[in-house]
């Protein structure tokens, strides 16, 4: 099941909006809790612990989205882990004005206690920043210590959402989506080429990603007309 939600996700210069958290009782914070709503139906059958969010190329609204979808399913009071590996170009911790002077790669290349590194935003609301930049990220991402950390983190958290890089700049999204329950693909509206989402998806499913769903971002108002709150998409769908 791919699950569209219309939202549109505008930040201030240098930083990222949390409208979930600033501004609760939008209608925006609205869909993000409508997206969390499909995300839990669309798992019946199978649990949906730790997601992965990818996207097309950058400036999709992929970070946003997984800002704002931690926030609502901490603020359901689910214990939430936010993880930033997308070890390039981290960004969550400025979503939550959070230091990565140490984070991930700390734990795995240095031993650190992740206890001591995870930052606390509130009761329910964790985050991992991405900490140190990698030499190569690709075999980090690889590595048996970080599936191993992960798997102790799920036995932890009821959510774990983790923020990949875009799927065309490198390969660390189909990496990071082989050890997770599911995988999210952020589409901006008229920007996104459908020929491009369509060979994403079809290496992240041969990859042994599991695809449950598409995020629709950047909706206008004149795309109304064409777009009505939510619905479901099947052309993904084998």
């Amino acid at each position: 099941m791919n699950v569209f939600e219309n939202m549109r996700t505008n930040k201030p210069s240098g930083e990222y909006h949390v409208i979930t958290m600033n501004d609760p009782g939008s209608a925006i914070a609205e869909q993000y809790r409508k997206l969390r709503t499909n995300i839990d139906y669309s798992s019946f059958n199978e649990e949906i612990k730790v997601m992965n969010l990818t996207s097309s190329f950058p400036g999709e609204g992929k970070t946003v989205t997984a800002l704002n979808l931690a926030v609502v399913y901490s603020q359901a009071e689910q214990k939430t882990l936010v993880i930033d590996m997308d070890l390039r170009k981290p960004k969550i911790h400025r979503g939550f004005n959070l230091s990565n002077s140490t984070g991930l790669t700390d734990i795995i290349t240095k031993d650190k206690n992740k206890d001591d590194v995870i930052q606390k935003v509130s009761e329910y609301l964790h985050v991992l920043s991405a900490g140190e930049k990698m030499p190569f990220p690709a075999e980090f991402l690889m590595s048996k210590k970080l599936k191993a950390l992960v798997e102790t983190l799920k036995g932890e958290y009821d959510r774990i959402i983790i923020d990949c890089p875009p799927m065309t700049a490198v390969t660390d999204a189909s990496i990071i989506s082989k050890f997770t329950d599911g995988t999210i693909i952020i589409v901006a509206s008229r920007k996104t080429n459908g020929d491009v989402a369509q060979s994403i998806v079809k290496t992240l499913k041969e990859n042994g990603a599991n695809i449950i769903g598409s995020v629709l971002t950047r909706v206008q108002r004149k795309d109304q007309r064409y777009i009505s709150g939510y619905y479901y998409y099947s052309d993904y769908s084998e």
